[in-house]
């Protein structure tokens, strides 16, 4: 209950999981399944893949698109968790730029390296975007002085990256490290510059972040869906 009414006072994270979950039910209509989707529904929702030939565009829709019900459980979760804790003290636009950045970055890390190895992928899902988020989050965090903070941020990503390393190890591929690291990397490198800037965004930055995302977003789901590109 408490989560459900911090999100009451963080609007940009309500938009960003508003929007997953249209995706999700467009997804569940067209294919008329719920609890996974296969490869064919992936492209077709916006999934970037290794093996696509002008995945460009779907490097930001595939950050809005999940494999299955509990995928988009799962990562919903975590980012209505890190979208509370940083809207209100990195400012809503930086929250909405860094989403869509490192969702791109994370993919585009992941698909370059599936395309050296020569590798068939499909990407697809938050969680590289989720964890830009907790990389700006934590570095921020650290360099202000919230160590304890900054501490349990750390812990969960080494929880992420430990269980997501081990099962690839594993030969499961169930978890696209890549994409994890990518996007960590770039919110960390976010994080960084935001302590430089210790006062709030002037509002009519924080409303053309908010915007130029919005906008960005829409231009990539319009292409692909209507470009097939």
């Amino acid at each position: 209950m408490n989560l459900i009414r911090r999100l009451r006072e963080a609007p940009v994270t309500v938009g960003l999981i508003a929007v997953n979950l249209l995706v999700y039910l467009i997804m569940v209509a067209a294919s008329r399944r719920v609890l996974t989707f296969d490869e064919t529904s992936l492209i077709a929702a916006g999934a970037s893949g290794s093996n696509l030939d002008q995945p460009h565009w779907r490097w930001l829709t595939a950050a809005f698109v999940h494999v299955g019900l509990l995928h988009i459980v799962m990562n919903l979760w975590v980012l209505a968790q890190i979208g509370v804790i940083s809207e209100r003290a990195l400012g809503r636009g930086l929250l909405a730029a860094t989403y869509v950045v490192t969702g791109i970055l994370g993919n585009v890390l992941s698909n370059g390296l599936a395309a050296h190895s020569a590798q068939q992928q499909i990407s697809a899902g938050a969680s590289g975007a989720i964890m830009g988020l907790i990389g700006m989050a934590t570095t921020f965090a650290w360099r202000s002085g919230q160590r304890a903070v900054a501490r349990s941020l750390a812990f969960n990503i080494l929880l992420v990256l430990g269980v997501g390393l081990s099962l690839s190890a594993g030969g499961v591929a169930l978890v696209d490290n890549a994409a994890h690291i990518g996007g960590l990397i770039a919110g960390a490198v976010v994080g960084l510059v935001r302590v430089q800037v210790r006062r709030p965004a002037p509002r009519w930055l924080d409303l053309a972040l908010v915007t130029a995302s919005i906008a960005l977003t829409a231009a990539a789901f319009a292409v692909v869906q209507f470009s097939g590109t």
